[in-house]
């Protein structure tokens, strides 16, 4: 059955004006629309619904029944879309984060646990990615409102960047590794260690930072394979391709049977930081980075025993 709104209304509006063109204009449409939607509605009903006398058109016994049911319809459509506009009006917007799990796995589930206690009708969204420019590129195309990522972004101002916390680095490499002995590493005990991780579509100075090039005394780092999840530098490390410099959080997170952790004590820490576009309007961006910083403690050596 395919019992239309608008066909409802046609009725309404011819029974109320007693003609076809009053109704017409009443409805906006041409005389031919409102006779062919009556025509219709009749075919649905199985019944004739108007009479055209001289005096003018008037409703059957049947068109009074559909009449008096389809006002009764009209008038719960009104009223539902009224209740739904209203609802809808009221849901805040959800709340998109992009994130890397190995870097915000021992936060991020209590921030959104912290917010849902304050704002149950808001929908925390999260956004898993790989990459820095996959973080970006989620923000500017409107994908992700706030993301997690690690710094340094360069030198972008469409970006609001609110650091959270810094860890140490930590090197990952192959059990039988000459290296692997030690308790912990000094940036120049890798002189001669490729390491792995993403360099292509990166800005030259996020490569600089996390490769560690230049080194301390000038020389330049030794570039292995490059991989682009972390997933892909564990199984290079781990097929013997080079080192991995990595946050502390990466080692709680990844368990490998086939690696062994270092602590890099002379290395610049990594430092984690909630990113929103600068001009975003969210209303929940704020609540956002308050719970955040309440939850974020950095993870250290201690935690990684």
């Amino acid at each position: 059955m395919d019992l239309s709104l608008r066909l409802l209304q046609a009725l309404a509006a011819v029974a109320e004006e007693g003609s076809m063109t009053r109704a017409a204009r009443q409805l906006n449409l041409t005389q031919q629309a409102v006779s062919s939607q009556i025509r219709q509605l009749e075919r649905v009903v199985g019944t004739v619904l108007v009479e055209r006398l001289s005096t003018g058109i008037e409703l059957t016994a049947a068109g009074q029944i559909v009449l008096k049911q389809g006002e009764t319809l009209l008038t719960s459509a009104q009223a539902m879309m009224a209740e739904a506009r209203e609802v809808g009006a009221e849901r805040p917007q959800p709340l998109r984060i992009a994130f890397k799990a190995q870097s915000t796995a021992h936060f991020m589930p209590g921030v959104e646990a912290a917010i849902r206690a304050q704002m149950p009708d808001l929908e925390v969204r999260p956004l898993a990615v790989h990459t820095l420019p996959d973080e970006l590129d989620a923000l500017l195309e409107g994908r992700a409102d706030a993301a997690f990522l690690w710094l340094p972004i360069g030198d972008d101002p469409r970006f609001t960047v609110h650091p959270l916390l810094a860890e140490k680095r930590w090197v990952a490499l192959p059990p039988g590794h000459p290296l692997s002995g030690r308790d912990s590493l000094r940036i120049d005990d890798l002189a001669d260690v490729p390491v792995v991780g993403p360099r292509d579509g990166m800005p030259a100075a996020v490569v600089d930072f996390w490769f560690i090039d230049p080194r301390p005394d000038g020389s330049r780092a030794l570039f292995g394979p490059q991989a682009r999840t972390p997933e892909e530098c564990l199984h290079l490390v781990a097929a013997g391709h080079g080192c991995w410099i990595a946050p502390a959080s990466t080692v709680t997170y990844f368990a490998h049977p086939r690696l062994v952790w270092l602590p890099l004590v002379d290395a610049e820490p990594n430092e984690l930081a909630l990113v929103w576009p600068r001009h975003s309007t969210h209303p929940y961006l704020n609540l956002l980075l308050q719970e955040t910083r309440r939850a974020t403690v950095p993870c250290s050596s201690e935690q990684l025993g």
